[in-house]
């Protein structure tokens, strides 16, 4: 793992901290849009993790040929 998958996966945790606090702002204020919103931030994030992993497993399939 290199430093900036290290640093993609600190962004995508920074980002997955605010989402959660968004996350129960909405529920507990009762905001519908507010907590799509959350949801939708939430899922981003999911898919972003999700690429990391992919391309670290693309990169240690890569070194493994070598």
């Amino acid at each position: 793992m290199n430093l900036r998958n290290v640093a993609k996966f600190g962004g995508q945790a920074l980002a997955a901290g605010g989402t959660v606090k968004t996350l129960r702002e909405a529920r507990a204020e009762g905001d519908k849009l507010k907590l799509l919103d959350a949801i939708v931030h939430a899922l981003a994030i999911a898919t972003a993790v999700a690429l990391i992993i992919r391309e670290l497993r693309e990169e240690r399939a890569e070194h493994e040929e070598d």
